[in-house]
């Protein structure tokens, strides 16, 4: 894992710019969100890292979830959230603010983890496991939609530093600018789902979904990868996180999964 700042060093600009390089030359594409994440292990030192999008509807979709260490739990923990907890987060009500404004020329605002206004249950269920000890969102409106990064430390890392905060401060116009940009030029429309797939396949992100229900359709990997546009050797890992995540080893436990729930 590629280490991020210290509190004690400033960030290495040399290596954000090429990061920041990657992200541009990918936009649209998928291995934007690759690009992404390593810029900000480069920006930021983190665990676990979950990119939500509300467009209201009383509705969370989940677009990224990386955690190298415990995929399948933080897929979990996002399934959890995208699936009802959201709405006991304590910036809920900022996130329904944002998109009522409908604003899409702002940098977004960070914001800290607020352990005191949590309900036990929301803490119990989103940070017990994997021995994560901090979170840092960054809200992004974009119009009819508002992005929700959230970005984890673990107990060994430990919480962010208030200079970290500061270099995170400065990363945030560019990250909201790539994130808007992405999520507009990106892929084809997505594929539609059945009430049972759209729960098993919740833990997943947007990418990793989407190959499943193609799977599902029938395709096999190198007509889902032409399909979404992407590499064969993409698509595999796509495939392989999904699997982690939802505990099957091949597509016929995929598609056993999506029949029993």
């Amino acid at each position: 894992m590629t280490k991020g700042i210290s509190k004690d060093s400033p960030p290495n600009w040399s290596a954000l710019l090429a990061a920041v390089a990657e992200c541009v030359t990918h936009l649209g594409r998928p291995s934007f969100e690759d690009d992404l994440i390593a810029l900000l292990h480069r920006g930021v030192g983190l665990e676990q890292c979950i990119l939500f999008a509300y467009a209201g509807d009383d509705r969370m979709e989940t677009l990224l979830v990386d955690n190298s260490r415990y995929p399948k739990v933080a897929g979990r923990l996002a399934s959890l959230y995208a699936g009802g907890l959201f709405r006991q987060d304590p910036h809920y009500l900022r996130l329904c603010e944002m998109l009522e404004a409908r604003v899409d020329d702002t940098s977004g605002e960070l914001m800290p983890m607020q352990t005191e206004t949590m309900s036990p249950a929301y803490r119990r269920h989103l940070f017990a496991f994997p021995d994560l000890a901090d979170k840092v969102s960054l809200v992004i409106p974009a119009g009819s939609v508002v992005y929700y990064l959230n970005l984890y430390r673990d107990l060994g890392r430990g919480r962010f530093h208030p200079e970290e905060l500061a270099h995170l401060r400065e990363l945030m116009p560019l990250l909201a600018s790539l994130i808007r940009r992405h999520y507009r030029q990106s892929g084809p429309a997505p594929l539609p789902a059945s009430d049972e797939e759209v729960e098993v396949l919740a833990p997943l992100s947007a990418r990793e979904r989407q190959l499943c229900l193609h799977l599902l359709r029938g395709h096999t990997l190198k007509t889902a990868a032409a399909t979404l546009d992407v590499a064969l050797s993409t698509a595999e890992t796509y495939r392989k996180r999904a699997y982690t995540k939802l505990g099957v080893r091949s597509k016929a436990g995929l598609v056993a999964r999506c029949r029993q729930s």
